[in-house]
């Protein structure tokens, strides 16, 4: 047995219980962002909510409803199930032990977390919200809370009143208003009824008493069935390693209390094995032992059980997955977007290692903008479980779902500007997930090879009328062409304007800057696809430059066309963050970026707007930003679209704003463009304060004055700020005329930023800050500081117990222990040949995750890991106690 080293190092360990409290190990958790909590809880939610139902229903019947008020929105959801008995409340309560009916079994049911519900109650701590989470069933009130006691612990806080709910359940979880829009409640709702044809969905928050249009009826005929929490799974979903963790897990509750079964008891729970005879003969071939607790000294005949139930029951076919009708997806998509065209596949099979699989794929051509819908096992999912897959299609190749999507024309364009519609539903009883938020399924070659020949056949109309537009759109470019050419040769006929070059190239020039994969392309890239087709139109020796078409030429053409699909802007500027001196916190400003970007709370109440990005390092060294709690925004020259765009999300009232820019018409103009609207975005408003450089200020600093020329008189808008000396340095003297005798060029004066000094900028910056009565400190509530303050104690406990426990148990010597009870001859085999291997079905792994996935596989699992390290800390506190 080989030894691997070990490197020493001091180890501080805290309570596992401690991870539901904190948003990083709940981001773990999760597999969200901490700015998707609000959708984990609308999720988990629906998710409980679906299966208790199901379990007392064949019509579930379920009701949300968000209502905001302080800054908190309250998440409720409705179920009409047995409701939830408040044995099952405290044993919730209890953080060192999972509570859920689905661990470890293995069936196509909506598959959570062992930890679902302790992940909602310890969201609202997570996010500073001191409201309890409400439970109300059978007649009671339950109030829970919880926070990190000292020794770093879950500390739960339990209320119990009298509640007037004796049908189903009613559960309210409290997070940050911003975590959840009305839109975002209804969307989740909508998803959920799409793949629940049995189900009645309620969105309170919108019916309002006589409108309707919250409410998604059921579609299915009673006699509709899909799998349900209460049905037995069958023996053949399982393998040698998942029965073993059945078993133990039988094992495990136990001996926390709860019943030991017989062998044929257990057997009995399973599909196709409910007679006594048939358990009888099962129970036969492990003759040594009748409950499930003799298997813990003879581990080694879970294998012989396991093919005793197997061989006495068959194997489900793909029919028992279920199916979702047709016409209830073109019902639900035609109630959220208007359907005016809708087209279905289904593909069901049994993969090579005899795991049942239904593949459901609908997509229709809608009225108003559409969205795609991804779920598994009839529960939405947080994004596409096939991103890792690789789909072939008959003329698509694809990585996910959404490029074969985009490639078909069958995915809504970016911000949801096309008709489009979509829903890819995944039914199979052992999913493998490869992140925990429980999105990214691994599928065999087989599975993957149907989900591309189901999508094939649900696009293959809107594909086919794709490429025959392209087709049409080519023979028009080239009509155009072949017209030009003819009128040019007349010398007297109109030449064709750039612009109208422009035009009539850039559908062609959009599909090469996208290619077959309809990959995303930035602006820049469209240029260089346009400036050659669009010279073929124009007079020889024209020339085409890339801020006319960017910045002009392709926004005029999408307010007449809509918006291109994948087009985005590059990133120019950057916002940095106070009290951030890494720099990790920087965002560029791109339509990318700022579509993701969330502003951080409690961070800043200022933003500064600075037309030079190489003013930053003074203000960065200044500490401007963290004295006045003030993100800082750092262009070159006029602000972006998304830099606007960006300004457009702070709260209004709650978030100042300031530029600062050189004293000429250009900087006057870019602090106007920055608050006001423009041609490119009408609809702009933001309260913007011009901290200058003004002409008057430069003056009275002192400040250098240097000529410059312009050729364009000046912006008409800001002409109405002008003061005297502002005319007068900017009008200038004409130097240069048409030959109407008009002015062409004019002399003027102007003073850059850059003639302060460093410590002169940041002294005008502060008297600018004083002068317009900047926000004080950033100062949260009362319970954010309360909740911060305990954390610093509970870290700062924690370390303590953590170096104490240190000195009481080495971690190196712990470590070492375990691993010398681990045969790791198959860790050190692993090589170059088994990462081939592996990538061959898994091409998006990196090498670190795929080693990652190999140990995973090769070693023991968690319990038999845990065994080990409790065998080693029992042996060092003896040798302590010596």
């Amino acid at each position: 047995m080989s030894s691997i080293p070990v490197v020493q190092r001091t180890v501080f360990s805290t309570s596992r219980t401690a991870e539901f409290l904190d948003w990083r190990a709940l981001q773990s958790q999760t597999g969200q962002s901490r700015e998707r909590f609000g959708d984990v809880v609308i999720k988990e939610l629906l998710d409980n909510a679906l299966d208790a139902a199901e379990t007392e229903s064949n019509r579930p019947e379920i009701g949300l409803a968000v209502t905001w008020a302080d800054g908190v929105a309250r998440v409720c959801v409705t179920d009409n199930g047995p409701g939830m008995a408040g044995g099952v409340v405290e044993r919730i309560l209890d953080f060192t032990r999972n509570v859920s009916d689905k661990e470890s079994l293995r069936s196509p049911t909506r598959g959570m977390q062992g930890n679902a519900f302790k992940t909602l109650l310890g969201i609202p701590y997570a996010l500073g919200i001191a409201e309890p989470v409400v439970v109300e069933a059978l007649g009671v009130r339950h109030e829970i809370a919880v926070s990190a006691d000292p020794s770093g612990d879950v500390a739960p806080h339990h209320t119990k009143a009298p509640s007037n709910r004796t049908t189903g359940t009613s559960v309210t979880v409290p997070v940050p208003a911003e975590q959840v829009t009305a839109e975002k409640a209804a969307a989740w709702l909508q998803k959920f009824a799409l793949i629940n044809p049995h189900a009645r969905f309620v969105d309170h928050a919108q019916t309002g008493g006589a409108d309707r249009a919250g409410i998604y009826e059921p579609t299915a005929p009673k006699k509709w069935r899909k799998p349900l929490p209460t049905d037995p799974t069958s023996a053949h979903h399982y393998d040698e390693a998942a029965m073993t963790k059945l078993v133990f897990a039988h094992i495990r509750e136990h001996r926390a209390g709860g019943t030991d079964l017989t062998v044929r008891a257990f057997a009995n729970t399973f599909a196709g094995l409910t007679g006594s005879a048939k358990a009888k003969k099962i129970a036969e071939q492990v003759p040594q032992i009748t409950h499930l607790s003799g298997f813990e000294e003879h581990p080694d005949q879970i294998p012989v059980l396991l093919a005793a139930m197997k061989e006495h029951s068959k194997p489900p076919t793909p029919s028992y997955l279920g199916q979702v009708p047709r016409d209830h997806y073109t019902h639900v998509l035609d109630h959220a977007f208007g359907v005016e065209e809708a087209w279905f596949s289904r593909k069901q099979l049994t993969d090579k290692a005899g795991i049942p699989w239904s593949i459901e794929v609908a997509v229709a051509r809608t009225e108003r903008p559409g969205a795609v819908c991804f779920a598994v096992n009839y529960s939405a999912t947080f994004g596409d479980p096939l991103a890792q897959t690789l789909l072939l299609g008959d003329n698509v190749t694809s990585t996910g779902v959404r490029s074969f999507l985009a490639q078909t024309d069958a995915a809504p364009t970016l911000g949801n500007q096309s008709g489009r519609a979509a829903i890819v539903h995944l039914v199979c009883p052992v999913p493998q997930f490869t992140d925990k938020g429980k999105t990214a399924l691994v599928v065999p070659g087989e599975v993957a090879a149907a989900c591309a020949k189901a999508l094939t056949s649900a696009t293959k109309v809107l594909a086919r009328d794709q490429r025959s537009k392209q087709v049409s759109d080519r023979r028009e470019q080239r009509a155009a062409m072949r017209e030009y050419k003819a009128s040019t040769a007349n010398l007297t006929a109109p030449k064709l304007s750039k612009k109208d070059a422009v035009f009539t190239v850039m559908r062609e020039a959009i599909s090469q800057a996208r290619g077959t994969e309809g990959l995303s392309f930035s602006a820049h890239t469209l240029f260089y696809k346009i400036r050659p087709l669009a010279l073929k139109l124009l007079p020889i020796g024209s020339k085409l430059n890339a801020p006319y078409i960017e910045q002009t030429l392709i926004p005029d053409w999408e307010r007449q066309n809509g918006p291109i699909q994948g087009l985005y802007r590059e990133p120019r500027g950057t916002l940095h963050h106070p009290h951030d001196p890494t720099g990790l916190m920087d965002v560029r400003l791109g339509t990318r970026e700022v579509q993701q970007y969330i502003p951080p709370k409690w961070s800043y109440n200022k933003i500064l707007v600075i037309e030079k990005t190489g003013l930053w390092p003074p203000v960065r060294e200044a500490g401007l930003a963290e004295k006045y709690d003030m993100a800082v925004i750092t262009n070159e020259g006029y602000g972006t679209e998304a830099c606007r765009e960006l300004l457009a999300k702070m709260p209004p009232g709650n978030v100042q704003i300031f530029v600062l820019h050189d004293a000429d018409p250009y900087g006057y103009n870019i602090a106007r463009t920055l608050g006001e609207e423009t041609t490119r975005m009408p609809d702009h408003r933001v309260k913007v304060i011009d901290l200058g450089l003004t002409v008057d200020d430069a003056q009275a600093k002192g400040l250098e004055a240097e000529p410059d020329t312009r050729d364009a008189a000046l912006p008409a808008r800001i002409l109405p700020h002008l003061s005297d000396a502002d005319r007068q340095w900017f009008t200038g003297k004409p130097c240069a005329w048409r030959p109407n005798g008009e002015p062409a060029k004019w002399r003027y004066q102007r003073v850059e930023l850059n003639a302060f000094s460093s410590p002169e900028l940041i002294a005008y910056i502060e008297e600018g800050l004083a002068r317009y009565q900047a926000l004080g400190k950033v100062v949260p509530p009362d319970n954010q500081l309360w909740s911060t303050a305990q954390q610093r104690l509970q870290h700062r406990v924690v370390a303590a117990v953590g170096e104490a426990i240190d000195a009481m148990f080495p971690m190196d010597r712990l470590v070492q222990a375990v691993f010398a009870g681990l045969d790791t001859d198959q860790i050190t085999a692993i090589g170059s040949a088994h990462l081939a291997q592996l990538h061959a079905d898994r091409p998006a792994l990196s090498w670190e995750d795929a080693v990652t996935t190999l140990v995973d596989n090769r070693m023991p699992d968690d319990h038999h890991l845990t065994a080990l390290a409790r065998q080693a800390v029992t042996a060092q506190q003896a040798a302590h106690s010596r």
